[in-house]
């Protein structure tokens, strides 16, 4: 069989990863890579022994020998490059967010369906086969009816006003919500299987000025912490805070599931165990292993018990699927496990709701597709 050629454009710290991802799957390979830096794309082809090399991303989606995109640059100019190359008649897989509003979600994902493109975005949390076990025994009903949902995303690298960087100015109409909340909503709603209907938040900017290494200041209009309550379509309430401002959190994404039967609990640094909580015994973790998830779960168990299965792992598994959902057509059903257009609409509509919940201090809905 063909392989599908990709072409990654942006080789920040996401674009490498997606190469390696890209190798792991048999039915792909890349081939070129893209960056606006000519030293930066001469260095990592050469690193990562990658033929073709461009400094201007309308180059590379014109190339006629590559089937697929793989955007990886910032958030500013994912809606003009995946719009470039679904014209051009290429898959795309975006980094996350899709776009910088939920209209312009909206159109990109009307627009890649029309046109018949496989449409994916980098949400590959739910990709963790702990994940994908705390959907599984939801929807088998073993762990009960779903009570609440809780949780949290926490990261420490906006805790201090002298921790500033010009990407803090690229992140579009919010920043901690953009960038990392909307990882914790995806997921949330992957394994629910309900899109949020409705969200009260509040947003904090705990430096409104921001001093670099070279004592100029800087002016802030986004959040640095948010708390969220928020209703799923079928009712279930829950609540979590995504924050930069938490000393001592590396990259702490945690979902927690309150179910009637026993509740699962599962935290992004100990990626490959699920904790069960069961009334009147405690908790037990289980360790993911083929022997004793569910069937559906085996294809993203991909090392022994013990041989942790972490961010990368996620990743391949993410990228496994969409390639395989353009070799197999089934790219236009809503049955795949990846995150499509569709999905980074609703987290787009998800972050415009919590800036206007914010501001005025009420519950809103979120926009559906």
């Amino acid at each position: 069989m063909k392989k599908l050629r990709a072409g990654v454009i942006g080789l920040g710290f996401i674009g490498p990863q997606h190469v390696d991802a890209i190798r792991r799957v048999p039915q792909a390979e890349v081939v070129a890579l893209c960056d606006h830096k000519a030293a930066t794309v001469e260095l990592v082809c050469k690193q990562l022994a990658v033929p073709k090399s461009y400094t201007n991303w309308q180059d590379l989606i014109d190339d006629t020998e590559i089937d697929v995109i793989h955007n990886c640059t910032q958030h500013a100019l994912h809606d003009e490059i995946n719009r470039a190359a679904i014209l051009r008649g290429k898959h795309v897989y975006s980094e996350k967010p899709l776009s910088i509003s939920a209209a312009a979600a909206r159109d990109i994902t009307l627009l890649a369906s029309k046109c018949g493109i496989a449409a994916g975005v980098n949400h590959q949390y739910r990709m963790n086969a702990a994940v994908q076990e705390m959907r599984a025994r939801l929807q088998k009903g073993m762990a009960g009816r779903p009570l609440m949902v809780t949780g949290c995303y926490l990261q420490e690298s906006a805790s201090q006003a002298t921790d500033w960087s010009k990407k803090m100015l690229n992140t579009g109409i919010a920043r901690t919500i953009n960038d990392i909340g909307i990882h914790w909503v995806d997921t949330a709603c992957f394994v629910l299987g309900q899109p949020v209907k409705e969200i009260m938040a509040d947003l904090h900017t705990h430096f409104p000025i921001r001093t670099d290494a070279q004592g100029d200041t800087h002016e802030m209009n986004t959040e640095d912490t948010a708390f969220i309550m928020l209703r799923f379509a079928d009712g279930t309430p829950g609540q979590f805070v995504v924050s930069k401002a938490a000393n001592g959190h590396k990259n702490d994404l945690r979902l927690n599931l309150w179910c009637d039967g026993y509740g699962m609990e599962w935290a992004q640094e100990e990626p490959d165990r699920l904790v069960i909580g069961r009334k009147g015994i405690g908790y037990e973790t289980l360790y993911m292993n083929s022997r004793t998830c569910q069937k559906e779960v085996i294809p993203y168990v991909t090392t022994p018990m013990g041989h942790v299965m972490g961010w990368s792992d996620a990743l391949r598994n993410s990228v496994q699927a969409y390639y395989s959902s353009i070799i197999d057509g089934s790219f236009g059903s809503k049955e795949v496990p990846y995150c499509t257009f569709e999905d980074g609409f609703h987290g787009m509509a998800f972050v415009e709701a919590c800036i206007r919940s914010s501001r005025e201090r009420c519950w809103v809905e979120v926009e559906q597709l």
